[in-house]
């Protein structure tokens, strides 16, 4: 029957997608996803103590539901590594099923978030059983099954609050105001100055190597392509763009501020399954 519920649910997922367009990742912006997270964690764990023998407790706690979800879960990666994935506005440029059914865009369509929240309903009630029950290798199971969750939860509901920003600099005219995706204007808490800027190229004329130099608040900062500078915890400022056209004399430069402020999470779910996995290095593996 497990595969009957699940079929069902990614069914009734796949004709929201089609009546409503992608998940309102947006809407869950903190403080809801924490309020979210907190109200689903514990009526997770009244149905494990109340209601232990009900089908849907035994199917969210069964390994063959693990195998299920995160085959699931590896079939969606496969459809956003084989499918462009587009912002909103760009999405809208594309018609036909596949745009519609959100492969443009797959990690907000509401299959996908059918699909994560099967696997982390599934990794709850596992570590809640393992909490309960295990008595060897308790710890390192529960680091990486807790970890997992953590990293999974907050990588992708916790990216209703990312911002990516983009901010043009033109030199010696400090500025704050910077735009997202969609052209809407906002205001950093901040100013930045571009100070110089310089371009290095290869003997064919390529550009090998481009930086600029500049003020961020009080601090000064090198900025290089693909070496971010990390100027708040979780914001990181990227030198993304120049004139091309006048290489080294370019007076401008474009930024783009990227606020991860969930990213430390991430990482610290990361860094609890790597214990997990240490832990199970040291001890090996032992029978629970």
């Amino acid at each position: 029957m497990r595969y009957v519920y699940t079929i069902g649910f990614i069914l009734l997922a796949i004709v929201l997608q089609l009546l409503t367009g992608n998940f309102p990742v947006s809407f869950f912006a903190f403080p809801l996803n924490i309020i979210f997270a907190a109200i689903w964690l514990f009526l997770l764990w009244i149905l494990y103590k109340e209601y232990r023998n009900t089908k849907i407790t035994r199917f969210l706690c069964s390994p063959q539901t693990s195998i299920l979800s995160i085959g699931l879960f590896i079939g969606g990666g496969l459809v956003i590594g084989l499918f462009p994935q587009l912002s909103d506005t760009e999405t809208q440029t594309h018609g036909g099923l596949l745009a519609t059914l959100g492969c443009y865009n797959f990690m907000t369509s509401w299959t996908f978030i059918a699909i994560l929240f099967l696997v982390l309903s599934n990794l709850a009630m596992i570590t809640i059983h393992a909490c309960r029950h295990r008595k060897q290798a308790r710890w390192r199971f529960i680091l990486n099954h807790a970890g997992l969750w953590l990293a999974l939860f907050a990588g992708v509901l916790g990216s209703s609050d990312t911002q990516t920003l983009r901010i043009p600099l033109y030199k010696g005219e400090p500025a704050r105001e910077a735009f997202d995706m969609n052209g809407t204007s906002h205001y950093l808490d901040y100013e930045i100055e571009l100070n110089s800027f310089t371009v290095e190229y290869y003997p064919n004329g390529r550009p090998s190597r481009f930086a600029a130099n500049v003020r961020l608040g009080n601090e000064e900062a090198l900025l290089e392509v693909n070496h971010p500078y990390s100027y708040q915890l979780g914001e990181d400022v990227y030198l993304s763009g120049y004139d091309v056209m006048k290489g080294n004399e370019s007076s401008y430069c474009i930024l783009q501020v990227v606020r991860q402020p969930w990213k430390y999470v991430v990482v610290a779910g990361i860094l609890m399954m790597l214990a997990g996995a240490i832990l199970l290095f040291i001890n090996g593996p032992k029978s629970v």
